[in-house]
């Protein structure tokens, strides 16, 4: 995005394929004079047009008409962009849609990059980098949970939230720095003392918010999970219980399923990405012992465990074995899903096996879909964060955000223990790098790399 700042880009920002309508979008400071070379409305020109106000036109290419439609005109800095911008929507066919573009290009327009109208709000200081970053999740949502955190986060909140932070931190190196230029004199806002309670009440509150970053990216990008188990326990049925589909093949056959399986669903506000495995078991078939391995390292790599257990029977060899494997996983989170509750069984047995492993235990029946409801309060559980805390938006989302924050804390947490074994100046560095950390979150202290970086997973047009 080499664009920036003196060029007028151009990109088409409705998806490709036949629809209603098509609209493209063109912004910066010729974007009205490129226009108008392109769109004629049926009275004056573009430029005579007030701003926020749709006119009727024709739409033209080399001199010919190819298409009417409605021409929106922004004027900086009340635009999107904070640039002059203009958006022209005309009948939705891909080569109606690419011969405007094509029009404006030969005028003087040139083709935006992914994600370079935000990029642009950004740099003219209309939304800041969390905010930015939150227009690209609210492109990317897939759950009506993730669409309303992203909105939340686009509201600016999160971001209100982090510069607390930062002002805070800043407080306190207001007193630091007293100390440090008059250390003779008591001059300084704070005592020692009263620094080190007000960086240990800002380190509680910054864990809080980084503690939910988990369940934010379960809302906004989903946990890989994996559904294991010995054979014939009911796993392709859990699947297709969640999924609301027949994705996985279901027989009484032990062994049927012989590869991994991936789907999602979304239980509550949380997404899965799930994963049905083979059953682990010893087996001298060469193609479901290749499977079984395969379940082995889906385990591995999953963060969240569904083992299922057929309670309709007595624990057997194949239970117990697994058990022993899920206890060296004592770092992943495990629900034991007890199932066949339809049929009376072994219940209290399992609960007492699985004790070691879990404290969350489902208690469900694959055939009559019993125990669903029970499964959303699971998993509510182990990734807190009901309607209210996405409506709040003070739930982090975005691998980026999450590691300045705890880098943020780790520095803070540095400039406590200097002010418990030293003196004040010594924790100024580690205070300034804390609210460093802070300020990368918003772009008010980051690099062009970073920057670009995050833009270049935007689709083109927005």
């Amino acid at each position: 995005m080499d664009n920036y700042p003196n060029s007028t880009v151009a990109a088409i920002s409705t998806p490709s394929g036949k629809g209603g309508i098509a609209v493209i979008r063109v912004s910066g400071d010729r974007a009205i004079e490129i226009c108008e070379k392109v769109f004629v409305p049926l009275k004056g020109t573009l430029s005579e047009k007030a701003s926020n106000i749709a006119v009727y036109g024709n739409i033209f290419y080399r001199g010919e008409k190819i298409d009417d439609g409605i021409a929106t005109v922004f004027r900086a800095p009340k635009s999107y962009t904070g640039e002059d911008t203009v958006e022209i929507s005309c009948h939705g066919s891909e080569i109606g849609a690419s011969l405007v573009l094509s029009a404006l290009m030969e005028n003087g327009a040139v083709a935006a990059g992914p994600g370079e109208f935000t990029k642009r709000a950004f740099l003219s200081g209309k939304l800041t980098l969390s905010q930015a970053e939150a227009v690209g999740e609210l492109i990317d949502a897939e759950t009506v949970a993730g669409a309303r955190l992203s909105a939340s986060h686009l509201s600016g909140v999160l971001g209100e939230k982090i510069s607390s932070f930062a002002d805070r931190i800043t407080s306190v190196l207001t007193s630091v720095y007293a100390y440090i230029d008059y250390p003779d004199e008591d001059i300084a806002d704070m005592s020692d003392d009263e620094m080190r309670s007000a960086c240990s009440e800002i380190l509680a509150d910054m864990r809080k918010l980084s503690s939910t970053y988990d369940t934010g990216r379960a809302i906004s990008k989903g946990i890989p999970c994996a559904i294991i188990g010995a054979p014939n326990v009911g796993k392709s049925s859990f699947l297709n219980m969640l999924t609301g589909s027949d994705r996985a093949i279901v027989t009484d056959i032990a062994g049927t399923t012989r590869d991994v399986i991936t789907e999602s669903a979304v239980v509550g506000n949380i997404k899965l990405l799930l994963s049905d495995t083979a059953g682990i078991r010893d087996t001298e078939d060469v193609v479901e012992k290749i499977g079984v391995e395969r379940s082995r390292k889906e385990l591995s790599r999953s963060e969240l465990v569904f083992v299922l257990f057929d309670t309709s029977r007595a624990i057997s060899e194949e239970d117990k074995n697994i058990l022993t494997q899920l206890s060296e996983y004592r770092d992943k989170r495990i629900v034991a899903v007890l199932n066949k509750q339809d049929i009376a069984g072994y219940t209290d047995e399992y609960k007492a096996a699985v004790a070691d492993i879990t404290d969350h235990v489902l208690e469900l029946s694959t055939v009559t879909e019993s125990g669903r409801e029970t499964l959303e309060a699971v998993l509510a559980e182990i990734f807190p964060g009901g309607d209210d805390e996405i409506r709040s938006g003070l739930i982090l989302t975005g691998v980026r955000r999450y590691t300045s924050l705890k880098n943020a804390e780790d520095c803070l947490e540095a400039a406590i223990e200097a002010l418990t074994v030293l003196t004040p100046d010594m924790c100024c560095s580690e205070l300034e790098n804390a609210v460093k950390f802070l300020l990368e979150i918003d772009g008010r202290s980051v690099n062009e790399r970073i920057v670009d970086g995050i833009f270049a997973h935007f689709c083109v047009g927005k």
